[in-house]
């Protein structure tokens, strides 16, 4: 029997997890990283509106606030990713036990023994994609 393997990745993650506890940033440029106060560190992640300017992860903030004037810094808070990625894992967990975490936001899903109940691995994953979206706000690329 053919295996049904999954990969799940949280898109921009640290970046998407700040936007909905910072609403009033939509529609501008943001990143997670470093300290923006003494202007040291680097970019943890950054959402697509900064990705479309040239910042990049592992960029150092000086670096990002060149190519993106208007970007926002925001420090990491990792024990809210740390939430937010069990919440995820939570909803993983309807679909199988079989999880390979990778990281805060990427896992891998052995969903093969759902496909009888739930469709095959494309259903589940928009399954998977639309309830990240509705229950935690965030969205996944599978």
């Amino acid at each position: 029997m053919e295996r049904t393997i999954l990969h799940s990745d949280i898109n921009c993650c640290y970046a998407a997890i700040e936007h909905l506890h910072h609403p009033e940033l939509s529609g501008k440029p943001l990143a997670v990283g470093g300290d923006p106060e003494s202007r040291h560190g680097i970019v943890l992640t950054a959402d697509y509106i900064a990705k479309k300017y040239g910042v990049k992860t592992g960029m150092a903030l000086w670096q990002a606030k060149q190519v993106c004037p208007d970007i926002t810094f925001i420090s990491p808070r990792m024990d809210l990713y740390l939430r937010f990625s069990r919440m995820a894992h939570e909803i993983y967990a309807e679909y199988t036990d079989l999880q390979e975490p990778y990281g805060i936001d990427e896992c891998w899903l052995d969903v093969t023994d759902s496909t009888s109940l739930k469709g095959d691995g494309l259903m589940i994953a928009q399954e998977i994609s639309n309830r990240m979206k509705s229950e935690l706000g965030i969205t996944v690329s599978i």
